[in-house]
């Protein structure tokens, strides 16, 4: 006859671990995301003041209208 397969349950170590694994995944996600929105605000301010034909002075972080900045 075949013995039939009863299913144990993980033990409270391997689930406190599979919540803490899926934490720290979490919180690298939501880390990451925060800085790409960051980035794409930055991003969007630079390509905003281009699209209106101005420049952008990055020793300053703003957007001028001036001829021409000096080449670094």
């Amino acid at each position: 006859m075949i013995k039939k397969y009863e299913k144990q349950d993980a033990p409270a170590w391997q689930r406190r671990l599979v919540v803490f694994i899926a934490g720290l995944f979490a919180a690298t996600l939501l880390l990451v995301a925060a800085w790409a929105v960051v980035l794409f605000i930055d991003q969007a301010r630079i390509d905003s003041c281009l699209d209106e034909g101005g420049s952008w002075d990055y020793e300053r972080g703003e957007c001028d209208f001036e001829p021409s900045h000096p080449a670094e």
